[in-house]
């Protein structure tokens, strides 16, 4: 089962089927025209759009009296790095797989309520943030396409299919404290863990393409895609696992290749 917020998904789904309709509309009028190459390869970089939280609060007991730990962790938008290749296997229609890597950095808000050691019902509140916490994603994208020729120089490649993503993410996973008298105040540290997760999930995207030099063998060109890849994995914060989207809607730029 997939979980993704509603509102990026929305988003996602109208963009896409716009591209599509443009491409089917664009289709109708190329009818005829076919692709000739027998392969292709892309070499982006580019943004990807993504939001979310990772919250988990605990409680623990400390000098025979409770407390509490609350993490809450932003999850941003990034840069990624983007390439694929494939070949066409009949007419207009290709296959082939793809690769991208995305990377940044986010910060957590830890908030704790700490047990006196002497005086019982006087806890002190903590509050902190822990910086430069990393996450990296990477996804395999198995895609099938369907070549559109638009004219001499421009084409759109319109591909689907499963895609593969593996999180790696650094968060607080626990806080230690230490006292000092008069223990009006406890020092508190956050304790960063790496956790990973891998998910399934789907790609769907239209690839625009500039030709601008050709030989015999191959020619060499410039464009962008459009793509929605999405998934949603987990990972544990403080004691529970909690979802985390990863993917969603990502546009580059860079290099294309026929050949």
């Amino acid at each position: 089962m997939f979980r993704t917020k509603l509102q990026p998904k929305i988003l996602a789904a109208v963009t896409i089927a716009l591209l599509f309709a443009a491409g089917a509309r664009a289709a109708s009028a190329q009818v005829g025209q076919p692709w000739t190459d027998r392969g292709y390869f892309n070499l982006n970089a580019g943004f990807e759009s993504s939001s979310g939280t990772l919250s988990d609060a605990v409680t623990f007991t400390l000098y025979g009296e409770g407390g509490s730990k609350r993490v809450d962790q932003n999850v941003d938008s990034g840069a990624l790095f983007d390439f694929s290749i494939g070949s066409r296997v009949w007419r207009n229609v290709s296959v082939g797989i793809g690769y991208h890597r995305g990377a940044n950095t986010s910060d957590a808000t830890v908030t704790a309520s700490v047990p006196h050691p002497a005086i019982f019902g006087l806890p002190r509140s903590v509050a902190l943030t822990a910086g430069d916490l990393d996450r990296r994603v990477r996804a395999i994208h198995l895609q099938v396409g369907y070549m559109i020729p638009l004219t001499e120089d421009v084409s759109v490649h319109v591909t689907v299919g499963p895609s593969f993503f593996r999180l790696t993410q650094d968060v607080v996973g626990d806080l230690t404290f230490s006292e000092s008298s008069p223990f009006t105040t406890v020092s508190t540290a956050p304790v960063i863990e790496n956790r990973s997760d891998s998910a399934a999930g789907v790609n769907i995207g239209a690839d625009v393409t500039y030709k601008v030099w050709e030989s015999d063998a191959y020619t060499v060109g410039g464009g962008m895609f459009l793509r929605y890849s999405g998934a949603t994995a987990r990972i544990r914060v403080l004691d529970n696992e909690v979802d985390s989207d990863v993917g969603g809607l990502q546009i580059g730029f860079g290099a294309r290749v026929r050949f």
